[in-house]
């Protein structure tokens, strides 16, 4: 009387899908995903080696805020320090070239 149906849902004996894995599935799943990230990996590597890079020393420039700063009650004291400079090359933003 307390017995469950004898039903395919009750006692979880319904169909399952299973995934037929033969040799070559397995494999050109395995390459594609292979060929995927290596398409990858090579637009990464050469955007990043299309960076260029400039290093600016302003430390003899701005001595005078780091030396406030070294006292830290002057935090709410207020220092500029601003520096030009040149690029010797267009920079490229978003496909259009700027100067």
């Amino acid at each position: 009387s307390r017995c469950p149906d004898n039903s395919a849902f009750k006692q979880q004996k319904l169909p399952a899908w299973k995934p037929q894995l033969t040799i070559a599935t397995v494999l050109s799943s395995f390459f594609l995903t292979g060929v995927f990230c290596l398409s990858v990996g090579v637009c990464l590597i050469l955007s990043a080696n299309s960076v260029r890079e400039i290093q600016i020393d302003y430390s003899d420039k701005c001595s005078d805020c780091s030396k406030l700063r070294e006292n830290s009650s002057n935090w709410n004291k207020e220092c500029h320090c601003s520096l030009n400079f040149t690029l010797k090359e267009g920079i490229l933003v978003s496909g259009c070239e700027k100067t």
